[in-house]
């Protein structure tokens, strides 16, 4: 990327900056300014509170966005593909999808509060529940954008393959993986960020991590301290988000182009 694109990116990020001051200068009391919450980060970065609920809700999204992944590409393959598989399956999970990630949470505490992971090694016990909750975030864009990969595809491709003595997996191999890849890729990047929406709310009412520490300082009124919270999330989210689309990108070398 040249110099260019940076230099507007970060004109990009400094109107935030910007927009934030004069809000915060004309707003009401309770809104911190930039300079207010910049104190905090500081004063943050030093305690060891705030670098394990970076790591515990780090920790959460790469497990849970690695489970969704590993499952949701290949069967979103196979129902893309395979129309009977896809009259089985897609009709039940198509019923679960619409239905928000707050409304899983009481779900979650009923059913799964036995169940957890110990992280005994870094003194971290993950929840059953908040995992749960943001595999689903990750899951459906995956999901469906593997589906819409597979089947914007055109068929002459897999007619030809079949023509020239092709077995039906390796046309899957060869034809049908490598057209929906573009697709798949971008519902990586889409379920990558939605699993960091689907974490915060569910840590918000499960406890621990960002987003159980942004509401804790909200309820004590320390107003800067949730605007911290935020900027990690996203700084969290944006990063993630751009190492899914260099991994997705080497993975598409014909489309190297389109990088972002």
């Amino acid at each position: 990327m040249d110099g260019a694109r940076w230099a507007k990116r970060g004109v990009s990020i400094a109107s935030i900056v910007v927009v934030w001051f004069v809000a915060a200068s004309i707003g009401p009391s309770t809104l911190p300014g930039p300079v207010a919450v910049a104190s905090a980060f500081v004063g943050y970065l030093g305690e060891p509170v705030y670098w394990n609920a970076v790591v515990l809700s780090s920790l959460r999204v790469l497990g849970s966005f690695t489970l969704a992944a590993v499952i949701g590409i290949p069967l979103g393959l196979l129902i893309g593909w395979n129309v009977v598989f896809g009259d089985f399956t897609f009709p039940a999970l198509e019923l679960l999808r619409p239905v928000p990630p707050i409304a899983w949470i009481p779900f979650g505490i009923l059913v799964l509060p036995s169940v957890a992971i110990s992280l005994g090694v870094i003194g971290f016990e993950v929840s059953a529940t908040v995992i749960f909750i943001t595999f689903l975030g990750a899951f459906f864009p995956i999901l469906l954008n593997a589906i819409e990969g597979v089947r914007g595809i055109d068929e002459e491709y897999s007619r030809a393959a079949h023509s020239l003595g092709a077995a039906d997996w390796q046309t899957f191999r060869h034809v049908i993986y490598p057209g929906a890849l573009p697709s798949v890729h971008t519902g990586m990047v889409v379920g990558m960020g939605l699993a960091w929406v689907n974490l915060v709310a569910a840590e918000m009412i499960s406890g621990g991590g960002l987003g159980f520490m942004t509401w804790s300082a909200y309820t004590g009124g320390s107003y800067p301290v949730i605007f911290v919270g935020m900027i990690t999330i996203g700084i969290l989210g944006y990063v993630s988000s751009t190492i899914v689309r260099y991994i997705g990108a080497s993975q598409l070398p014909w489309m190297e182009g389109s990088t972002v």
